[in-house]
């Protein structure tokens, strides 16, 4: 071989040698071990968008419970859950005997208008006031599901043989006392009177316990379980059921801090004063009154007997003796 071959050969060799890495090529290397060191140093930022994604979810999530929660309070501060079917450990029957009212509202023929809501709950309903107390109205209902407004299989059927086409509930507060009022239209006195018995526990000889099998009659539902409704019945409450024609009309009520039933108060006066909630069926009886044909004479003067007014029994006037027209100015 000839000493250019060698030459060459030697040349290679050193070729081998500078197959090391030159300065270009650490560069690039050092410039990829910088690199890598730097998607290391980023991880975190990846981390903390995950959890910036993860926090912002949640915000989100729990303005919406909170938006949810807001839209349910009632007044009174709670949510407005069901109401408890519960019942009032006094009950009472009024107006079953003959009256006015049972008269002139003795039938839906002869008033045959349906109950409308601002006849119940319009301005003259929204405060209620008596004896030194005073109901503000809170929660409303009308509604042609007249099973609705109560539990209980036994008073569930006696409103439909009733034929009960509205029930209207509403609810009451004040300071001292709650309530709860209800007004059942039905087809005549009697399905009221029936209505008004079929709430009522069934009396047991003194002494004897129900069976355990036997079930509750039922009782009214109160149109909403906010507070202080929820304790409906969780305290000493009573109750007041007045047959008004073919309505039923159902008043109870509860004293604000009683917490158990065995704390027996007088609830007359608060019964008394949110009873005023059946004022629009004097209105009814007084209209229905003058659309009467007249059948005496001097009849449908104007002088109609105002409810509340009518004549104590002994003191009619004697024949002869009526009041001449425009006299008693």
């Amino acid at each position: 071989m000839s000493p250019s071959e060698a030459s060459a050969s030697g040349t290679a060799g050193r070729r081998r040698k500078n197959s090391e890495p030159d300065d270009a090529e650490r560069a690039s290397r050092a410039g990829g071990r910088r690199r890598a060191g730097g998607r290391r140093k980023q991880e975190p930022k990846r981390y903390g968008r995950l959890i910036g994604v993860v926090v912002g979810v949640l915000v989100v999530a729990l303005i919406g419970l909170g938006a949810v929660l807001y839209l349910n309070r009632g007044d009174g501060g709670g949510t407005d859950g069901p109401a408890p079917h519960t019942r009032p450990v006094a009950y009472s029957v009024e107006g079953v005997g003959d009256n006015e009212m049972n008269t002139v509202l003795g039938t839906r023929e002869a008033d045959s208008r349906p109950l409308n809501e601002g006849e119940l709950f319009g301005d003259r309903s929204a405060e209620i006031s008596s004896r030194g107390m005073e109901f503000t109205l809170r929660d409303s209902e009308l509604s042609e599901d007249c099973a609705a407004a109560v539990w209980g299989d036994e008073v569930v059927q006696a409103l439909a043989d009733a034929d009960c086409t509205q029930a209207g509930r509403a609810t009451y507060v004040g300071d001292d006392y709650f309530g709860v009022t209800a007004i059942f239209n039905l087809a005549d006195a009697e399905g009221s009177r029936a209505v008004a018995d079929a709430m009522a526990e069934p009396e047991l000889p003194e002494g004897e316990e129900p069976p355990a099998d036997a079930p509750e009659p039922g009782f009214v539902v109160a149109p909403s379980g906010a507070e202080p409704f929820d304790r409906l019945g969780s305290g000493y409450s009573a109750a007041e059921a007045t047959v008004s024609g073919h309505y039923l009309v159902v008043v109870w009520v509860q004293p604000t801090d009683s917490e158990s039933v065995e704390e027996r108060v007088s609830l007359a006066s608060p019964i008394v004063t949110l009873s005023n909630f059946r004022d629009p069926l004097y209105r009814r009886l007084v209209n229905l009154r003058e659309e009467e044909p007249s059948t005496e004479p001097g009849a449908g003067t104007g002088t109609e007997t105002v409810p509340g007014t009518e004549t104590v029994p002994g003191t009619e006037t004697a024949p002869g003796t009526e009041t001449a027209p425009g006299a008693g100015s």
